[in-house]
């Protein structure tokens, strides 16, 4: 009886690219309310994720690009995307402009969620300490900051948290209304 539903179910996974943990935080939770399996994208093959009906795809935030989507749509079209950065989620010209730079979350576009993560500076290589502390330097030089100009300025090269798994709500409710 168990191994009859079992093949009627539908395979489905989370894959995700971090860069220093937050994104991986917020895939195993997603992949905990799903039930479903939690893939780094760089340790899985094409030809193993042609195995699953339905990827789940979490990218990192990095000059505005969810990394790693460009090469999973080489292979899949993922049922959903999110992205991790470290602006508030409540900042809604930058989820948009996320949204605009990666096709995502668009009229008729895969469904696009956007979460708070933080920033782990000092796990980051020298070269993107190294443009996180120019992009902080010219911020913190203009006299009137925009919203995101502000947060940039306080939290760049900083270590912080606001990763928050009560975040997931909407990607999980949507996905379970949609995949079952």
């Amino acid at each position: 009886q168990m191994q009859k539903s079992m093949e009627k179910s539908m395979k489905k996974a989370v894959i995700y690219e971090s860069g220093t943990g937050f994104t991986k935080q917020y895939a195993q939770w997603i992949s905990e309310e799903l039930h479903c399996d939690c893939v780094n994208r760089k340790k899985i093959s094409k030809k193993e994720m042609l195995n699953y009906d339905k990827i789940i795809y979490g990218g990192w935030i990095f000059g505005g690009q969810i990394m790693g989507l460009k090469e999973i749509r080489e292979v899949i079209s993922p049922f959903a995307v999110f992205a991790v950065g470290c602006s508030p989620s409540n900042f809604e010209e930058v989820v948009n402009q996320i949204k605009i730079m990666n096709s995502v979350g668009l009229e008729n576009q895969t469904p696009f969620f956007y979460f708070e993560g933080g920033l782990h500076f000092k796990q980051l290589g020298f070269f993107k300490k190294f443009i996180l502390k120019a992009i902080k330097k010219v911020v913190n030089q203009k006299i009137e900051k925009t919203r995101q100009e502000e947060f940039m300025a306080k939290n760049l090269a900083t270590d912080f948290d606001n990763s928050d798994r009560t975040q997931i709500k909407d990607l999980v409710d949507f996905c379970k209304n949609n995949l079952e």
